[in-house]
């Protein structure tokens, strides 16, 4: 280690001369000049450059170490010069305050959430939003009802005759139902105004993240919608870290767990390796592989091939690979598309395992007859010209309007392959031959 200088304002220049070589590390925080990686394939185990300490928890636990904070699982540097420990010490309280202040924040925030009130209500208006019956009593008047008289002299007991017992209990009866039906009209209509109110903050989540509005449909989004309300007010979230660590790991254990139904139907009756390779947008070359059985289809892995020949060899290494993770008794078959590679691929996938089947998918077998059939003669000119028709009328603006108005869609349909769409869109041409004329 170099020997430090006696000018204390360079001792944070202090650096290695020799030594392992140190992994780069693209950050702009301060404490990466005092410390280095010694393993690139170990980024959280740094080593400080004053005493030599590896630290095993990353850049923030050689900032403990550094600052000399004790109760950190780290022990106080003994050679760091004063200048950079009061640095350290200065950015551990700095970002303890951030983070004290962002939660001020959240709380000030959560505090003014309010569904009982629309953002167009006030709330010095209408404060109390009890769920009240108002019940008008009748005015007491002075003396009993026998000294009451109408005109004539005559008491009303003459003209009244008092309800009995039963007429009284059936009276009581039916204001205690009314009463009860105006409760529950007004508790309905409170429930449905906290609906809306809550529905407004879900759905500004939902457009600030710019989440897919169909995601409501899963059955999680119900489950996670019941647990809230279970767990009632003052919930505290998942935080990114919890979201990509601890609570990932359990669904994970627990999507892993949910295999065990389709391996014990593998085991049962058997299962078919599928195999399809594509490109994305970016030109990558990707095959997938899923398993198909009884129970259903299982997702087994993703591989990107683009750097990679994509040849017979290669294919059947492949697909071996994860026979041997099934089990070859487990598989009956292979299918894949109808390339030659596969083709030569199936002939030593039978020479290694005989008993597995190596089929062509039947689907790619159609669309190649569809394929075939399109480069006849009379076939390939229908074709062309209806590409013309449409070209012509998906091309000029006006004109594809005037044809939506007739026919109140679209004319070009799209099918899974590009071989099936040209038959699509002429059964479309001739389905709306009369009125794509009317456009004319």
């Amino acid at each position: 280690m170099a020997q430090q200088s006696g000018n204390p304002s360079s001792a944070a220049s202090v650096s290695v001369e020799a030594g392992p070589k140190q992994a780069g590390i693209n950050s702009d925080d301060p404490a990466w000049a005092h410390c280095f990686c010694p393993d690139i394939t170990k980024k959280h185990h740094l080593r400080c450059k004053y005493c030599d300490k590896v630290c095993t928890a990353g850049i923030t636990r050689i900032k403990y170490h550094l600052a000399g904070i004790k109760g950190f699982n780290t022990t106080k540097c003994q050679k760091v010069p004063s200048p950079v420990q009061q640095e350290m010490f200065d950015l551990l309280t700095k970002k303890t305050s951030e983070k004290e202040q962002k939660n001020k924040e959240k709380e000030v925030a959560r505090a003014e959430v309010d569904i009982e009130n629309s953002d167009c209500e006030s709330g010095s208006e209408g404060s109390d939003h009890g769920n009240n019956v108002l019940v008008v009593k009748p005015k007491e008047t002075t003396g009993s009802s026998s000294s009451r008289s109408v005109a004539g002299g005559h008491t009303i007991d003459k003209y009244y005759k008092p309800p009995s017992i039963e007429e009284s209990a059936s009276m009581t009866q039916r204001v205690i139902k009314l009463s009860n039906k105006v409760q529950t009209a007004l508790t309905t209509q409170k429930r449905e105004e906290r609906r809306n109110r809550t529905c407004e903050y879900i759905c500004q989540w939902f457009y600030e993240a710019s989440i897919p509005h169909n995601t409501v449909t899963l059955p999680s989004f119900a489950h996670m919608l019941e647990a809230i309300g279970q767990f009632g007010r003052s919930l505290k979230g998942p935080s990114p870290y919890e979201m990509s660590g601890s609570f990932l790991q359990k669904r994970k254990e627990k999507v892993m767990d949910g295999f065990k139904e389709h391996k014990e139907s593998w085991e049962l009756t058997g299962c078919s390796i599928m195999t399809d390779a594509w490109t994305d947008r970016k030109g990558r070359g990707v095959m997938n592989l899923v398993v198909h059985s009884a129970h259903g289809v299982l997702f087994l892995d993703s591989v990107e091939c683009s750097g990679d020949r994509k040849d017979d060899k290669y294919i059947f290494e492949l697909v071996d690979r994860y026979i041997e993770e099934i089990g070859e008794q487990h598989v009956v078959q292979v299918v894949t598309d109808n390339a030659s590679v596969n083709t030569t691929a199936a002939s030593l996938l039978t020479a290694k395992r005989p008993s597995i089947f190596w089929n062509g998918c039947a689907a790619h077998c159609l669309d190649l007859m569809l394929e075939d059939i399109g480069k006849l003669g009379p076939v390939e000119e229908t074709i062309a010209n209806a590409r013309q028709v449409t070209v012509f009328l998906y091309a000029h603006t006006r004109v594809l309007d005037l044809m939506r108005k007739f026919l109140n869609r679209d004319l070009v349909r799209s099918g899974v392959t590009r071989f099936a769409t040209a038959y699509l869109n002429l059964k479309s041409l001739l389905d709306n031959k009369k009125r794509v004329s009317k456009t004319i």
